[in-house]
């Protein structure tokens, strides 16, 4: 067994490890094992956020994009940062004086009459395939390290995930993403200057790539347009973003915790850009671009280095997985099942773990599954955008929005997108476009035919935020 191996699979048995240390003290209360009791330090609030960002699509999409057209491959990175530095400037301070736990309990406060339910289902598809998109990626990892079969390192990557996340709650996510934060860093920070050196510097890196590869407009307008309303627009609304702004101890920490991930993404962006331009020419003629990363990792560092970097790059998807099956949980327990059969406290975080388990097993079995998990993805993106992206923003900065409009805006953009969809293909703008379009238009022309909502409820509403 190479040292590498040995490294990777210690890292898997302390992801384990911090599930069981975290297990009692998120057994104390829904909150705890939901949200970390909404008591997180900036120190450590914001790494947590940056690890949630900078999953599979963040680090591997945009190196696998780079490796492809260049630079321009860091366009999806670039959308995310910004999508997260734009909830820290206009949304961070209103979603912590909420007190929820999900997107769709928000919306619950806003509008009532039943689009709690609506927005929980469309909210827990996109975020199930989110994680199934990572733990894919995660599988595509410990294949190029372990030689094992593709399904089988998904099963077994998936099934570490499971473990301590279904054990801890947010409390274990917390105390493994810092741990996978530091990795992640410490990883680029070796990986890249090791690799322009080997190049032979960066002119030398420059003068082997195509001279379109060092653009930020390799990829066509259409494209650029599509980054910005599914990923941008998505990340904003995405339940796995606002379970951990719900877990910030201040407002403050919010906000500032949001704008530093941001920004962190957007180095992160750059630097996939950079280990994409490394790996086409270090690593040619690659069968498939997915790998680009990995390969990089094991052509360029020593026996021992890569297995740490490797692990460091592990931790990247492991911390988007995590969180994704947790947000998933929560909107099944907390937006369906609590209101549902009227579960306590204790009775919900007791379904939520169990619910945390069933829903690690779906992912696994879609990660096995599913061919093409980028369309899933595409098609995820586009329901949420396009008819939860209306609701959520009206909700906050247009007071004459109701929940008729609210409803109405969902169930027709929801309408528009699957005809869209069938009518072209979930790769192109249109769903997403006439989704959004036909949400807005129908939240305007019903709520100011119903004359906006009660004032009573826009007075409570007005005081909780």
């Amino acid at each position: 067994m190479s040292i590498d191996v040995i490294i990777v699979l210690a890292y898997l048995g302390l992801m384990i490890l911090c599930g069981f240390i975290s297990m009692k003290r998120a057994s104390g209360s829904a909150s705890q094992y939901l949200v970390a009791g909404r008591n997180l330090p900036f120190w450590v609030f914001f790494p947590c956020l940056a690890a949630v960002i900078l999953g599979g699509g963040s680090t591997f999409g945009s190196a696998s994009k780079a490796y492809q057209y260049g630079l321009s491959g860091a366009w999806p990175t670039l959308m995310f940062g910004l999508g997260v530095v734009a909830v820290g400037l206009f949304l961070a301070r209103k979603l912590t004086r909420l007190r929820v736990y999900t997107l769709s309990e928000m919306l619950e406060r806003r509008y009532a009459h039943g689009t709690r339910y609506v927005s929980a289902v469309i909210s827990t598809l996109y975020t199930v395939m989110i994680a199934v998109v990572q733990i894919v990626a995660l599988g595509t990892v410990l294949k190029a390290l372990l030689g094992w079969e593709l399904n089988t390192a998904i099963v077994v990557g998936g099934l570490i995930t499971m473990v301590y996340t279904m054990l801890g709650g947010m409390i274990a996510i917390t105390v493994t993403d810092v741990i996978q934060f530091v990795l992640m860093t410490i990883g680029i920070l070796i990986l890249i200057p090791t690799g322009i050196n080997q190049v032979g510097g960066w002119q030398q890196l420059v003068t082997q790539v195509p001279a379109e590869f060092l653009t930020v407009t390799n990829v066509s307008g259409e494209r650029m347009l599509s980054y910005v309303l599914l990923l941008f627009l998505g990340i904003m609304i995405g339940q796995e973003i606002w379970q951990r702004m719900f877990t910030a101890r201040t407002e403050e920490i919010a906000q500032r915790g949001a704008l530093a991930a941001g920004a962190f993404s957007i180095f992160w962006g750059i630097a996939m850009g950079i280990c994409g331009l490394l790996a086409y020419v270090l690593v040619p003629g690659l069968d498939s671009s997915a790998e680009a990363l990995p390969q990089l990792v094991l052509e360029v560092l020593p026996a021992g280095m890569s297995g740490i970097v490797l692990a460091a790059l592990m931790s990247a998807l492991m911390s988007t997985v995590d969180s994704t099956v947790l947000g998933a949980a929560t909107l099944v327990t907390n937006d369906l099942l609590r209101p549902i059969f009227k579960l306590d406290d204790d009775a919900e975080m007791k379904a939520s773990r169990y619910a945390t388990g069933v829903i690690s097993l779906i992912v696994i079995a879609l990660g096995v599954w599913v061919g093409d998990v980028w369309t899933a993805l595409d098609t995820a993106y586009a329901y949420l955008s396009g008819c939860i992206f209306v609701p959520v923003m009206a909700a906050f900065f247009w007071p004459k929005a109701c929940w008729q409009g609210a409803l109405s805006s969902i169930v027709v953009s929801a309408m528009v997108v699957t005809l869209s969809i069938y009518m072209t293909s979930v790769s192109s703008l249109n769903p997403i476009m006439y989704g959004m379009l036909s949400g807005l238009l129908t939240m305007i022309l019903v709520s100011l035919l119903v004359g906006g909502p009660q004032q009573e409820e826009l007075d409570a509403w007005q005081e909780a935020n």
